[in-house]
């Protein structure tokens, strides 16, 4: 298979990518042709803690540039998919998610750093990538050895750097192997232990085991040839020798076999050829006597002959070396990547098994979804912190697939507090979010139009506190007629009320003539509606009243067409149910009497004219 395009690992590797950074040009320079092709692929997977290492630079100019190398890979700078802060912090929330599945270090800064994107195709390709996840995960599961894989890839990582190399005989071919030895280790242990796994066999069909293993081989048997010091090792054979003499009465013989047991250790531990075996005899025997010492002379002589011999081999080995190595780049720059790919996906669907996800429908004019589910949610049901979570339909915009609800690019979600209408505008951006990035989405089913996210939370929105700063924000973004996709969290906590309808209407009035699609959460919509022009759709969340625990009774799935309540009163209830304090509980009884006369909002609004007749 191709670890490649489209993918979430499968970018297009080059040098011109880093243009984009001017930090990096000045690094590029000061290394080796080996040693780029080692950054670019450190880059390519995301491996922020080596780049800083051996390029000097700090951590977060290293994560910039590796985050703009994934935009100009996929094409488009995330800021201009993911348009507001809360969009962008919410994919970090999803992210995290799926990076606490991955077995290794480098996969959980890849997943993290997953750029998103507007192109179908590659949308689908990663997807494609997600099914091929899942069918792993599947037959591990059946063979039991799904623990295996994740303990092999929890092993995978780059052995450290020691930095750029400005002498030859450092060789920096050798080092971006040796550096990557441990995930060939990781590499060969797959091809091995689970070839019952036809599914893993598969992605990894075209690997060489053979060519690996004799890399791997190579690579220790260069690693074993360790740095020998002459002159030490001659000096302790003199103790040694002289320890043994010392031993009794000793006579010349004795002692020549002492000698001689000991040049036999020396010849075996140095490697000596002929010529220098025989000047270390010289050394020995001319002029022996107790204490024993080589000849100083002799001894110097060998050991800058050996020394000099040991350059000219280990030259030859280290060019031979190369060589051979330079002919399996490409094997060892797949394997990499599609170790890295594996853990992915594999910790991909660990999440779609844990959270109940599904690859998503690519579609043309809206985003909708068949029982979906707040992932954070789930999550916390997983941890046994809630009880369960109720799945909703809900739609926005057109969809050919999900038809639950009147297609309308324009959408206001009314009804009870605490009902649950933040959470559905969370489930939907993260629905839409999710989806941009290649990922499965929580629900039984759903359908995505790719197109730019506006999120605008009910918290951040508050936070602004200036009417000012949150339209100079708002008005810019809704007169943009680009399409796009807009969840604006209960906007009227800016100014009163009256002023608020006015001010959304207006905004309604806009976006409704264009392509975008929005979502507004608001409890305003008697004083919205009448100031509406065109064709939008009102949906409604209803609480029926408090459990025997004081619990807010709410319905979650919105009913369509319908003015939902926000019923302060069942909140009021709620609280004077759970006060303690007689005087607690009596101011709480003394505001819902002041409720007593209000009445519930009626549906009338939907029976306009522009509403009823619309298709």
């Amino acid at each position: 298979m191709s670890v490649g395009e489209g993918g979430f690992v499968g970018l297009t590797k080059s040098t011109d990518s880093f243009k984009i950074s001017p930090d990096w040009n000045p690094v590029l320079q000061g290394f080796s042709e080996e040693r780029v092709r080692d950054l670019m692929q450190r880059i390519w997977i995301g491996d922020i803690d080596g780049l800083a290492e051996i390029t000097g630079l700090d951590k977060k100019k290293t994560l910039q540039a590796v985050r703009r190398y994934d935009e100009t890979a996929v094409g488009i700078d995330e800021r201009r998919i993911f348009r507001t802060p809360d969009a962008r912090k919410l994919k970090q929330e999803i992210l995290s998610l799926f990076a606490e599945e991955a077995s290794s270090k480098l996969t959980k800064n890849k997943l993290l750093l997953t750029a998103p994107s507007l192109d179908k195709e590659t949308i689908q390709s990663r997807l494609s990538l997600c099914a091929t996840g899942k069918e792993i995960l599947i037959e591990l599961k059946k063979y039991r050895k799904v623990e295996n894989l994740r303990n092999v890839l929890s092993e995978v990582s780059f052995e450290k750097s020691t930095g750029k190399s400005t002498q030859r005989n450092e060789s920096d071919t050798l080092q971006y192997f040796v550096s990557r030895k441990q995930i060939m280790k990781a590499g060969m242990a797959i091809l091995t232990e689970f070839e019952e796994c036809q599914a893993l066999k598969s992605f990894w069909k075209g690997v060489d085991r053979d060519a690996l293993g004799l890399v791997i081989k190579t690579l220790e048997q260069l690693g074993a040839s360790g740095v020998v010091d002459p002159e030490a090792i001659l000096s302790d054979a003199e103790v040694l020798i002289n320890e043994m003499l010392q031993k009794g009465r000793i006579d010349q013989e004795k002692a020549r076999s002492i000698v001689e047991d000991q040049i036999a250790e020396l010849i075996e531990i140095l490697k000596v050829n002929v010529e220098e075996e025989n000047q270390l005899r010289r050394a020995a025997f001319e002029g022996l006597s107790i204490p024993f010492e080589f000849d100083r002379s002799g001894k110097r002589k060998l050991i800058q002959g050996w020394e000099e011999r040991q350059r000219t081999e280990n030259a030859a080995k280290l060019a031979k070396s190369e060589a051979f190595f330079e002919g399996h780049w490409k094997m060892i720059d797949d394997i990499v990547e599609r170790i890295i790919l594996l853990d992915q996906i594999l910790a991909i669907a660990l999440v779609m098994e844990k959270y109940f996800l599904v690859m998503p429908k690519i579609g043309d004019d809206g985003v909708g979804f068949v029982n979906g589910t707040n992932i954070f949610l789930r999550k916390e049901q997983f941890e046994g912190r809630i009880k369960e979570v109720q799945p909703v339909s809900y739609s926005l915009g057109k969809t050919r697939s999900i038809n639950i609800a009147k297609p309308r690019n324009v959408v206001m979600l009314t009804g009870a507090n605490s009902g649950g209408k933040t959470t559905l505008l969370t489930t939907l951006a993260v629905v839409q979010i999710l989806t941009l990035l290649g990922l499965p989405v929580p629900c039984d089913e759903a359908e995505v139009a790719p197109m730019p996210i506006y999120l605008y939370r009910r918290r951040v929105t508050r936070r602004i506190g200036s009417l000012e700063q949150a339209l100079s924000t708002l008005i810019p973004t809704f007169a943009d007629r680009h399409r796009k996709l807009v969840l604006m969290d209960e906007f009227e906590a800016l100014t009163e009320p009256g002023a608020s309808g006015r001010i959304v209407a207006a905004i309604i009035n806009a976006v409704a003539t264009g392509s975008s699609l929005l979502l507004i959460v608001t409890h305003l919509a008697r004083e919205t509606l009448p100031h509406v022009k065109l064709p939008i759709r009102i949906d409604g969340i209803e609480a029926t009243g408090l459990n025997k625990e004081g619990e807010l009774v709410v319905d979650r799935q919105p009913l369509f067409n319908h003015i939902g309540s926000s019923t302060p009163k069942l909140i009021i209830m709620k609280l004077s149910k759970a006060a303690r304090k007689k005087s607690v509980k009596s101011l709480y009884n003394d505001v819902l009497n002041s409720l007593e006369n209000e009445k519930l909002p009626i549906q009338t609004p939907l029976a306009l004219p522009w509403i009823e007749g619309a298709e």
